[in-house]
């Protein structure tokens, strides 16, 4: 390297280390959030392989079923008579039911729980007891520790489980257990019952798995040959590490996928931190005009010039590049730390850094520097060494020549973005891909114009205030409007957070309507009641329901409708749902949306079928529809939406002439005038402490989880996009600063003619205020197309209506990102008023 090149470009970073230091920072926030994304990613799968020791200890080799399938008794012993085992294992894994405290069932999903096997051999158990002891005899019960938290249960408590047939039993807790990391079990229950207590209540007496110890000096893949030479040969037979690899996965799938959104967002902040480092390089560069003519003067080259430019944005790079690897350990940590906001049950472990983790950090932060500095550097070699006997401004306007490309490669980016989101539009989902990079051809388009677009934007955003509040505000806009390709850098850096935000928020208030919409006419009544599936199938028929429930339920005044519905499957070409309720009660909320024909029409020989059915089919209203054991009907209607999930809605007197008369399989509840959910949801829990099997499924849960599932994604792409907007932040207390200094004796001067220092500030704080409100509204405006495109292929694929636009939230962005526009300036701000008025101009005369 050429010594003199790098003694001059450490005399520039040292000469403005100040200035640059608003931009190292710029770097150290993007490098440390995308570095930091990556230790998360690492410090979890850590975390979850350490933790997988409880259910895969001392295994060194593992005897499978196939899905849905058991293992022999007897393989057992034929394992234990192989050669080198050293200890074996059978493990059963069954459902069983647990009611909490309110004697409801504890359900995840559509699972009810599970009962495990107690371990014949210490050394192979899957779980740790951290509290009591395992079950010694009947009666007895080990409950894992997460379970007993969701039921309010402790160790000494008698706690009920219900059996394949509904009927409850009770058990002593006697023992706590601690699973670690296992997905299977997951958010469910988990018991441990004896080999008399798991056999009688779950009828299981087959083995889920067999897990074998390999004797000292045996290797894992031999034993595992013979396993499999000596066992049923539909059975897998895999080594300890494939199990614990297997089960790491499995575990951390949710960690890689939401791994892979952070890792995204982490490059966005990084582009941001390009436009503010190009920004910084190119005001640097126009500030030191006069400096880098004079190099030219005694000698320098061109390439020398600009060499040293991009030399300094090197060093800046690898600097702040480590310092955001050294930051990206607490951003790692506090995602761990901060796991219940982005995933659950990921263990804490010591941050993990690998190689990958320091080259990514390393190498994009450096090359964001140099690429970002590249332009300005070409720009400070151009300089003519005539530059250094003559003033030279620092204000520019695009040329016509370069004005004229600039609208053309503009127009020709955003019409391209156009033309394929239009596409995209007519593909409904499938065709979103198209919307989404249509909208990224239109933000490129946006930003080759920026430098025309934002002066003049400047200007009208900024034309009332100055109307209303006089010169101060005018004088805001000269400034901001100074040098346009500086207040394009600016806003474009801020308007990327803003777009993607309000993008995000479009969608998600989109999808809360849509779905909102779909569960009112999806679920048109309150209430659906039906039995959870207790054996442990899952393809199983959940039984009908108590016969007195609905009698019970119709009798008491806080509800309008209770419609019995019986269901029964039909296997044809695939597996269809018939359903049918009692003429009598096939009225109001009951009835489906007809879209053609008339549901008054349903009687016995006719079928009223659902849309998908019948678009599968192409059928139509008066044509015959064979439906397996109930012969061929005749379609008198079609639906769309139903109460309840049904393929085809048959006459009650057909449905019992063919299945037999039988009790209800569901019971939709609808409330009475005045009633409220709450008093309902009372009533129905009263009635139903007799039945701890029976399930209630209310709309209003279900919109109430919803809601709480699309805010909280809104919660947490706003703070990830709160880094790119932070960067930006940087950008703009960086831009205002260099603009200070470099108009120094410009704010001297109006001082001397009377201006105050507040008025100075007031000037500077409005005028970082104008910049960061045009960012955020052309944020929010191209947010809002691209948004509203995409939520329009959606509703066309899912649903029906129009986009949602929260305008609350997005005038909110809108605010939000001017006041902290403002306490980004209010440093530069004040230096710029408190600096005296004399030496202000002798050091620019």
């Amino acid at each position: 390297m050429n010594r003199p090149l790098l003694r001059l470009a450490l005399a520039g970073l040292r000469a403005h280390a100040v200035r640059l230091l608003l931009t190292a920072a710029a770097v150290v926030v993007g490098v440390s959030f995308l570095a930091g994304t990556l230790v998360y990613g690492d410090t979890a799968r850590a975390a979850f392989y350490d933790d997988l020791a409880r259910s895969a200890r001392n295994v060194d080799v593992v005897v499978e079923p196939r899905p849905t399938e058991m293992i022999e008794t007897g393989t057992v012993d034929r394992v234990r008579a192989v050669e080198g085992v050293a200890a074996v294992d059978g493990r059963t894994t069954a459902w069983l039911g647990m009611l909490d405290r309110d004697g409801r069932l504890l359900m995840n999903s559509s699972h009810i729980g599970y009962a495990l096997s107690l371990p014949t051999v210490d050394a192979l158990a899957p779980y740790d007891v951290t509290a009591g002891r395992l079950p010694a005899a009947a009666g007895e019960v080990a409950v894992e520790q997460g379970t007993l938290d969701r039921a309010r249960y402790a160790v000494g408590d008698v706690i009920t489980v219900v059996d394949r047939a509904g009927e409850p039993h009770p058990l002593t807790v006697v023992g706590a257990l601690d699973l670690g990391v296992n997905r299977l079990y997951g958010g469910s229950s988990v018991l441990a019952l004896t080999t008399a207590d798991l056999t009688g209540l779950t009828t299981t007496q087959r083995y889920s798995q067999v897990v074998v110890t390999a004797r000292p000096g045996t290797d894992p893949a031999v034993l595992r040959d013979r396993i499999a030479a000596a066992v049923d040969p539909n059975y897998d037979v895999i080594t300890g590490d494939r199990l614990r690899d297997r089960l790491a996965r499995d575990a951390a799938k949710y960690v890689d996928g939401f791994l892979a959104v952070l890792i995204g967002f982490g490059l966005v902040s990084l582009t941001v931190s390009g436009f503010v480092i190009y920004n910084t390089f190119a005001i640097l560069a126009a500030q030191r005009t006069r400096e880098l003519a004079l190099l030219r003067c005694v000698g320098a080259t061109r390439r020398q010039v600009a060499g040293s430019v991009l030399l300094e944005a090197l060093l800046l790079g690898v600097v702040a590049s480590v310092g955001g690897l050294v930051a990206s350990l607490l951003v790692g940590y506090g995602l761990i730390w901060g796991r219940e906001l982005v995933a659950t049950d990921i263990p804490l472990h010591a941050p993990v850094v690998r190689w990958p983790t320091v080259a990514v950090a390393l190498g994009f932060g450096t090359f964001v520097a140099v690429a970002s500095a590249l332009v300005p550097a070409l720009g400070a070699g151009r300089v003519s060494p005539l530059t250094a006997l003559r003033d030279s401004t620092l204000a520019e306007k695009p040329a016509g020549r370069g004005r004229t490309v600039r609208v053309v490669v503009a127009a020709a980016l955003a019409g391209t973005g156009l033309l394929a989101g239009a596409a995209g539009l007519t593909m409904a989902f499938a065709g979103l891909p198209l919307v989404l990079g249509g909208g990224m051809l239109v933000f490129l388009g946006t930003v080759v114009a920026a430098p025309l677009l934002v002066p003049a934007a400047v200007r009208a955003v900024g034309w009332l205030p100055a109307r209303i509040f006089g010169s101060v505000p005018g004088l805001a806009v000269a400034g901001a409007r100074r040098n346009p390709r500086r207040a394009a850098a600016t806003t474009m850096a801020l308007m990327i957070g803003v777009a993607l935000m309000s993008m995000f928020s479009v969608l998600l208030a989109t999808a809360r309507e849509q779905t909102g919409r779909e569960l009112e006419e999806n679920f048109p009544v309150e209430f659906v009641l039906r039995n959870a599936r207790v054996d442990g199938a899952p393809d199983a028929r959940r039984g009908p329901l108590p016969p007195e429930l609905a009698g019970v339920l119709a009798a008491r005044p806080e509800f309008a409708t209770v419609a019995e519905v019986r269901l029964r499957h039909e296997l044809l070409d695939d597996r269809l749902r018939v359903w049918s309720v009692p003429t009598e009660q096939l009225r109001g909320p009951i009835v489906p949306e007809v879209v053609d024909g008339d549901i008054a029409g349903l009687r016995p020989g006719t079928v009223a079928v659902s849309r998908r059915l019948a678009d599968a089919r192409a059928l139509a209203v008066g044509d015959p529809v064979p439906l397996g054991t109930l012969g061929t009907l005749t379609v008198v209607a079609v639906y769309d939406d139903a109460p309840t999930e049904g393929a085809a809605l048959v006459a009650a007197e057909q449905f019992d002439s063919v299945y037999g008369p039988s009790q209800p399989d569901e019971l939709l509840v609808d409330l009475a005038p005045g009633v409220t959910t709450a008093v309902g949801r009372q009533a129905i829990d009263a009635v139903l402490r007799d039945h701890p099997v029976v399930q209630v499924s209310s709309q209003a849960d279900q919109t109430d989880r919803l809601t709480a599932s699309l805010d909280e994604l809104l919660g947490i792409f706003a703070a990830l996009l709160g880094m790119s907007v932070l960067i930006a932040l940087f950008g703009i207390g960086n831009t205002l600063s260099l603009s200070v200094f470099e108009r120094a004796r410009e704010s001297a001067t109006m001082r001397a003619l009377g201006m105050s220092r507040r008025q100075l500030r007031a000037v500077l704080l409005t005028e970082a205020a104008l910049v960061a409100a045009v960012g955020a509204l052309a944020g929010v405006l191209l947010g809002v197309t691209v948004g509203w495109a995409a939520a329009t292929g959606l509703i066309s694929a899912y649903g029906h209506g129009l986009p949602v636009v929260p305008v609350g939230q997005l005038g909110l962005f809108v605010a939000l990102a001017a006041g902290a526009g403002v306490l980004a300036a209010l440093l530069p701000a004040r230096r710029a008023a408190r600096a005296p008025i004399v030496t202000a101009m002798a050091d620019h005369g």
